[in-house]
């Protein structure tokens, strides 16, 4: 790890842009630090990173349903791009490849909140510069290093049942290396992998603190579109993700609440299919956190991989369609081809004005937080609540409304809505050594019948498949990791 800390200590910024108009580019952080310009937009470079290809920009979207039953890859068309996915053909030596991005962004955010707390004084002789300033700036970092850290350890540990409770000298309850804030101390470090416990605990701290400090209000200047940055919502509605996979229903359903008051809507069914084309997603209430594309900026192959004029390799699975009803917006909006008139494919990335690279990528939505709410409510006995929650996506899909509820019902809600975005596969993950009241086993609720190889179609829950292997490549530079379990 010792060289990716070197590589983002030197390098606060892409060659891609910040989502503003002036980008910063590769400067070292001497250069870029020197004043709160190049401050504020050392903070804007660190979202970029989710735009890439092995985040959110491709893989981390869509292959994790490809993976696990939402999607099929390769059949009927197949130009190689998500079999590796479809066949869980991961090994240590290569296959899956966030961990060093996810790092170098860390180091980015580290970079400015360091520069925060020992150059405080400096910027705030400057002209026009604010605490506030400041404050919004570390709260940026807070939040985006908390979402890196957030998704090392949604891949790269047990889930939290199991690493919460397992005996602390066991893999088990590892979590993921913290690496240290002064880049003069960890570009020489060489941190071993913490308890996933602490990671967690470290994650909730990072949030709240970016929550007291942001401004009311905040929306960051000069950017493309202001979902694609932080916000007070967007910070909420992250601590709501995070504790439904720590299992805190209490605290889930109060974040996911906030969000929800603050105005985030669920799309209704005329505007579902727009939330997707829109050349703008801030006027769209459903829309908390996005990634952003255009032509003159980051692109995208999301858009090609799911279209069936194009690659088409990725296409949506029968056993998801079998749970849409066929007035569903969500099944309607699929995409079909005359020359394979007995499939479908995701709508989801057709892209602004129909430009495949440049489409609106949601990360977190308001419907996630109906359905967060919802899983909170039922898992602290509140069906009726956990019901209405429910029925407010139900019935902006044009699905019919639900009666009675189960487990089953909360999952596959999750499912049909949150489809193509990447949740499905932790939505399996973090249930596994849970007793969810009427709910089977994640290995018990994995059976495929939709899929074009044999090797993915039931993956056990006991399956080292669940937690990703760190790459031989880091381990051979930081000797103090330990590998996960069975890689």
């Amino acid at each position: 790890m010792k060289k990716l800390f070197i590589l983002a200590a030197v390098a606060l910024g892409l060659v891609s842009c910040d989502l503003t108009t002036d980008p910063i580019t590769t400067v070292t952080d001497k250069v870029a630090l020197e004043n709160f310009e190049g401050l504020d937009k050392a903070s804007a470079v660190t979202y970029v990173a989710f735009s890439s290809g092995s985040w959110y920009g491709e893989d981390l979207q869509i292959f994790p349903d490809v993976m696990c039953g939402n999607c099929v890859a390769g059949a009927p068309l197949n130009s190689g791009r998500g079999m590796s996915w479809q066949q869980w053909n991961f090994t240590a030596s290569g296959g899956f490849s966030m961990y060093g991005n996810a790092y170098v962004n860390i180091n980015r955010c580290n970079n400015v909140i360091y520069a925060i707390k020992t150059r405080g004084d400096q910027y705030l002789k400057e002209e026009g510069v604010t605490q506030q300033d400041l404050d919004n700036c570390m709260a940026e970092s807070l939040f985006v290093r908390a979402y890196c850290y957030f998704d090392l350890l949604r891949w790269y540990a047990q889930p939290y049942a199991i690493s919460s409770t397992a005996a602390e000298g066991t893999v088990e309850a590892l979590g993921v290396p913290v690496v240290k804030e002064n880049p003069e101390e960890s570009v020489l470090d060489k941190p071993a992998r913490a308890l996933a416990a602490d990671n967690y605990a470290q994650i909730i701290k990072y949030l709240n603190t970016a929550l007291d400090l942001i401004e009311p209000g905040f929306t960051r200047a000069d950017v493309k579109d202001v979902k694609c940055a932080v916000t007070p919502a967007a910070i909420e509605a992250l601590l709501a993700r995070v504790y439904l996979y720590m299992q805190d229903w209490k605290n889930a359903e109060i974040h996911a609440s906030n969000v929800i008051a603050m105005g985030h809507a669920v799309a209704t069914a005329s505007e579902y299919a727009s939330m997707w084309t829109d050349e703008s997603m801030s006027a769209l209430p459903e829309v908390i956190f996005a990634v952003f594309f255009d032509t003159t900026e980051a692109s995208t192959l999301l858009g090609n991989i799911t279209d069936p004029d194009e690659y088409g390799d990725v296409r949506v699975s029968e056993d998801l369609l079998a749970l849409y009803e066929d007035n569903d917006v969500r099944k309607t909006t699929l995409l079909t081809s005359s020359d394979h008139p007995d499939f479908y494919w995701p709508a989801k990335y057709q892209g602004k004005g129909n430009l495949l690279a440049t489409p609106n990528v949601p990360l977190i939505r308001a419907s996630e937080m109906y359905l967060i709410r919802a899983e909170a409510r039922y898992m602290q006995t509140n069906n009726t609540g956990a019901m209405n929650d429910l029925n407010v996506i139900a019935e902006n899909r044009k699905a019919t409304p639900y009666t009675t509820i189960t487990y089953a019902d909360i999952f596959n809600e999750r499912r049909k809505e949150l489809a193509f975005e990447g949740h499905i596969w932790h939505d399996y993950k973090r249930i596994i050594g849970t007793n969810y009241q009427g709910g089977a086993t994640p290995g018990e609720m994995m059976v495929r019948t939709d899929v074009s190889s044999p090797i993915n179609q039931n993956i056990p829950f006991d399956s080292k498949y669940w937690c990703m292997p760190i790459s031989e490549s880091e381990i051979d530079v930081n000797g103090n990791l330990v590998q996960n379990p069975q890689w």
